[in-house]
């Protein structure tokens, strides 16, 4: 899934991107895109600040490997009760961002309006083109949970966000789709993975 939507980014940028990572833990994700992505500009957000020091002192270690000054920047924030996009703001990235990513973790926000009221955030402060990507868990009738939705239904959410969704799209399995104008999608065994543009 990282390396889907890092293809994503790489199909959607001109280079340097300046991504924000929602919910990003312990920097698995962001390793994988400094990794990937040259000149990237990073910005992830997470409540704990366990987790955030644990992904800064990796990730410091990955740009001394790389022999690059770090350009990664972390704020411990709960998305849904702080205003987190004050942040980006003042760090003068409002309408210059060109990715927002999340992985596994926005079903970790609540139910629907407060993974809706986060994503509209997040809309706002894209560039124009810019694209939201992430992946999430899917719902599993065997194992109902109510803040976990079927494909449509992540659909639906990003169009009520503002996304532009192509009539009669579905996700498709696994890597395949190598680039995407404005949606794309995949499912990967319980998970889902969505990418759509401003």
């Amino acid at each position: 899934m990282a390396a889907w939507i890092c293809s994503r980014i790489s199909a959607a940028s001109t280079g340097s991107p300046r991504v924000v990572e929602l919910a990003c833990g312990a920097g698995f994700l962001a390793e994988f895109l400094q990794r990937h992505l040259p000149g990237l500009r990073y910005c992830g957000f997470d409540l704990s600040p366990h987790l955030l020091e644990f992904a800064r002192r990796r990730l410091e270690a990955v740009s001394d490997e790389q022999g690059i000054g770090s350009t990664m920047k972390y704020h411990c924030v709960n998305l849904v009760n702080d205003d987190w996009t004050a942040l980006l703001v003042d760090m003068g990235w409002l309408g210059k961002i060109d990715a927002v990513v999340s992985i596994q973790a926005l079903h970790d926000l609540g139910e629907l309006p407060q993974q809706k009221q986060v994503l509209e955030q997040a809309r706002s402060l894209l560039r124009d083109g810019g694209m939201l990507a992430y992946g999430d868990l899917l719902y599993d009738a065997q194992s109902p949970h109510s803040s976990r939705y079927k494909v449509e239904e992540h659909e639906e959410m990003l169009r009520l966000c503002g996304f532009s969704i192509s009539v009669g799209s579905s996700a498709k399995s696994g890597l395949g789709d190598s680039g995407f104008q404005d949606y794309a999608a995949a499912v990967f065994g319980d998970f889902g993975a969505f990418a759509c543009r401003k």
